[in-house]
């Protein structure tokens, strides 16, 4: 076996790791979905669809849902310790578990600059005024980084309470604005006409992706077949109901015109100034969680791909404590570009075409799966491959209403990841095979790992810790 980047003796093996259980598994996917897209993406849909975006959150909803059907039949396929894409080597090729590796890692670093933004957005428009946007922006970034860099016990304990907090207060803020919404509300012309709709529903796909923290943990959950779809299902359901509940108060406030902080806009109207401060606050914490969560997971993802030998082991690099520093300053990095950038509409939007191509190639595994009878243990679809069939198709058909220049840089930078793929394995003599051992990734001591084991719920030896 190669030696790991760190002198760090070897940790305990998986069997004597705490599995994670369902409550942390949704606790995680519903902390990273309903991130900064429910505060930040509801008011642009709104400025698209009108009161239809309640509309076009369902339908990515129902599109994200097909999906998850798909990364359920193939993650409950996962063998211990592995990724929940792992079986997308065996099932389709070890290329294209990469690429649906890389893509995700591409969404979850642009996504990361978008949720920075978010905060800096509303901490500059209702605490810090004097700051600015992109100073606080690029803060945060900093922040966050040094976040990933230090102990993960601290980021475990605050996680369920940001999510408990955030999801309270949105949830108040919806029921507070549905008892005063009225029908004349709902009749408003659309801004944009039908077009608006699934501009607004193709916009929001990557609102719903947080699911595939589960999917990237499913070889570390205890009971997989039972607990990983569950959590995905809970986690679609519940953050579906939170984008619901928030668009149609905001509908209520009879806004027409919302800005970037455009929940705390409509709270302000609905709930008084109180409400619009409330509000704020959990954006804050909810976009801080978010860009940490989504920091964890890309880390997470880096670290498997350097253990496949997809990728040059220095990106594998970590602290004697299994920090992925070099992973870690690397998405730092990028997300200081894309803020500097400051387009947070074409960002979400390659983060989508990245989404969208790791949606297909799982939905096409699915389907293989499907057309050869579901082989080995792990859950099942009714009626064949026509399931992840129409997940596929049902995904694709969102690219069209994207921005054709996020459409290109999406296809360009998946593009790269494959380039690296072929001349790293070319350059090794073979692909698909793990090439580069990495003790940290194969003993499951990765800081995403460490974090969820501290969550609740989690278990040890079958037996509650």
């Amino acid at each position: 076996m190669a030696k790991s980047s760190s002198s760090e003796p070897l940790p305990s093996s998986p069997a004597a790791q705490p599995q994670i259980g369902l409550v942390a598994c949704v606790a995680f996917g519903v902390g990273t979905t309903v991130g900064g897209g429910v505060f930040t993406l509801s008011g642009t849909a709104l400025n698209l669809a009108g009161p239809a975006a309640a509309v076009s959150y369902l339908l990515a909803g129902i599109v994200m849902f097909l999906c998850a059907l798909s990364f359920i039949v193939v993650s409950t396929r996962a063998g211990e310790g592995e990724s929940g894409y792992a079986p997308v080597g065996s099932i389709l090729s070890p290329f294209w578990r990469f690429i649906v590796m890389w893509a995700f890692y591409l969404n979850g670093a642009t996504i990361i600059a978008y949720l920075t933004v978010s905060f800096g957005d509303y901490l500059n428009e209702y605490f810090l005024p004097a700051a600015g946007t992109l100073v606080l922006a690029l803060a945060v970034t900093g922040l966050v980084t040094a976040l990933n860099l230090g102990p993960t016990a601290m980021v475990a304990r605050a996680e369920t309470w940001i999510v408990g907090i955030k999801l309270a207060l949105l949830v108040l803020f919806s029921i507070w604005g549905l008892l005063q919404l009225r029908l004349p509300q709902l009749e408003r012309p659309l801004p944009e006409g039908a077009g608006g709709v699934f501009s607004a529903a193709a916009l929001l796909f990557t609102a719903y992706t947080g699911f595939n923290v589960i999917t990237n943990m499913a070889g570390s959950v205890k009971d997989p077949r039972r607990t990983v779809p569950r959590a995905i299902m809970l986690t679609i359901l519940v953050s579906g109901l939170v984008y619901l509940g928030t668009v149609l108060a905001m509908t209520a406030s009879g806004i027409t015109r919302f800005t970037s902080t455009g929940v705390s806009q409509a709270a302000e109207i609905v709930m008084g100034a109180w409400g619009g401060l409330l509000v704020a606050f959990a954006a804050c914490l909810s976009t801080l969680s978010g860009a940490n969560a989504n920091v964890l997971g890309a880390s997470e993802i880096m670290l498997r791909m350097v253990a496949r030998g997809d990728v040059p082991p220095v990106l594998g690099r970590h602290t004697r404590r299994g920090h992925p520093y070099v992973s870690v300053l690397l998405l730092g990095a990028i997300t200081v570009l894309l803020v500097v950038l400051n387009d947070t509409t074409f960002v979400v939007s390659v983060a989508n075409v990245a989404a969208i191509i790791a949606m297909v190639v799982v939905s096409v595994a699915a389907a293989v799966l499907g057309y050869r009878k579901w082989p080995g243990e792990g859950a099942r679809l009714p009626l064949g491959p026509a399931v992840p069939i129409l997940a596929a198709l049902a995904a694709a058909a969102q690219l069209p209403s994207l921005n054709p220049a996020a459409l290109v840089t999406g296809f360009l930078l998946t593009g790269i990841g494959a380039a690296l793929y072929f001349a790293r394995h070319l350059q090794r003599g073979g692909a698909g095979t793990q090439l580069h051992a990495n003790r940290q990734i194969d003993s499951l001591g990765t800081p995403l790992m460490s974090v969820a084991r501290r969550s609740p719920n989690r278990r040890r030896g079958g037996r509650a810790a």
